[in-house]
């Protein structure tokens, strides 16, 4: 009988090997290799988890590693191609277009947004000071986080229900709406006072570069990124225009979720893309010696050494004096993470097409781990 058991436990064990080999692509052929598998097997063990792409640049050397799958209950483990929703990392882009707009002379960071809107929004200021550019782009412009802003359609809703709910009001919700109900908007603090997540500021930013630049928000994307960077997967979602690696999301019970192809938000949260594409976005954003990138990661709220805010970036300092840009990014059915050392040439984006209540704090430690600069 104890034969007959050791038999069982050794297949059992064999089998469990063996989904975990092809619910991966990691090699396993070196130390770093077996280091990102003991640290990543932890965070997939989570049972709500479903697939990981991870893109890392390390010692010159840019690294892709895979796990889990495209779809809940198939094997289809992602690629260097499988495209994911980049949620708020989208903001990075906007906010890089505005770095390029004030050395092209065409903003300054300290201008009222105002003389990029048509009519007039007396309201967009407090106490006499005016919501600037900068202030779009550092979290302090004082705006609601959503527009439209109704609270009162989640208070007695069942909370399954709510991501539903948010996906019907968003693809109703156009730009003209959100142009309208800004005349609405009350500030309650001084513009530069406050720091606070805001949907809206990020997705005016986009628009008032449309603007500047009279191009669509997809030339600029692809003028200034995708094309000079051969980011080949990387696109701003649209109804009716989904990429066709674009795996599915789900929630942290397991349900798809809505992808974000919501007119109002676009900029703010609808760019999709691969960790192939990624990595280069990364590469572009440590090389400092370009003045757009450098002037993106200066920090316009807030000191490094207690946390910052750059052009939308996040800023730190490490305990050993390294210095730190970060940026998370959430939706409906996706979780990612991005953070990168630009003096030491190291950073990492994780992409996970699930979004459960823990997802993105696990991202943050999981690449705390692999990455220790």
């Amino acid at each position: 009988m104890k034969k007959v058991t050791i038999i069982l436990l050794s297949i059992i064990s064999g089998l469990a090997c063996y989904a975990q080999e092809k619910l991966s692509d990691n090699k396993l052929k070196t130390r770093f290799d077996s280091l990102v598998n003991s640290t990543v097997s932890a965070f997939m063990n989570d049972s709500s988890r479903v697939g990981l792409s991870i893109g890392i640049i390390k010692d010159g050397n840019s690294l892709i590693y895979n796990y889990g799958t495209t779809e809940k209950g198939k094997r289809k483990t992602p690629t260097a191609n499988s495209v994911y929703e980049l949620a708020s990392i989208t903001k990075t882009f906007s906010s890089a277009l505005l770095a390029k707009a004030v050395l092209d002379k065409k903003v300054k960071l300290d201008d009222d947004i105002r003389l990029y809107l048509d009519g007039k929004y007396p309201n967009l200021e407090y106490k006499g000071v005016p919501i600037k550019l900068v202030n779009l782009a550092n979290l302090t412009s004082g705006l609601p986080n959503w527009m439209p802003n109704n609270k009162d359609l989640f208070i007695k809703a069942n909370p399954d229900s709510i991501p539903y709910i948010l996906d019907g009001l968003h693809k109703k919700y156009a730009r003209a709406d959100l142009y309208r109900d800004l005349h609405d908007i009350k500030l309650d603090t001084v513009p530069g006072a406050v720091t606070r997540h805001c949907n809206t500021a990020a997705q005016l930013l986009g628009y008032i570069m449309e603007r500047v630049y009279g191009a669509s928000i997809d030339k600029l994307l692809e003028t200034y990124f995708t094309k000079p960077l051969k980011m080949k997967n990387t696109v701003f979602l649209a109804e009716g225009k989904l990429p066709g690696a674009l795996v599915n999301g789900y929630d942290g019970k397991g349900r798809v979720m809505p992808f974000i192809v919501w007119e109002d938000l676009r900029v703010a949260a609808s760019i999709s893309s691969t960790s192939s594409d990624m990595l280069k976005y990364m590469a572009y954003q440590m090389d400092e010696s370009k003045a757009d990138v450098m002037l993106s990661h200066r920090s316009t709220n807030g000191k490094p050494e207690n946390g910052a805010i750059a052009l939308n970036w996040k800023v730190n300092v490490t305990d050993k004096g390294v210095r730190k840009f970060s940026h998370t990014g959430g939706s409906l059915g996706f979780s990612s993470y991005i953070v990168f050392y630009p003096d030491q040439k190291t950073g990492i984006i994780l992409l996970a097409n699930e979004a459960g209540p823990t997802t993105q704090g696990a991202l943050i430690s999981l690449a705390d781990k692999i990455i220790k600069p």
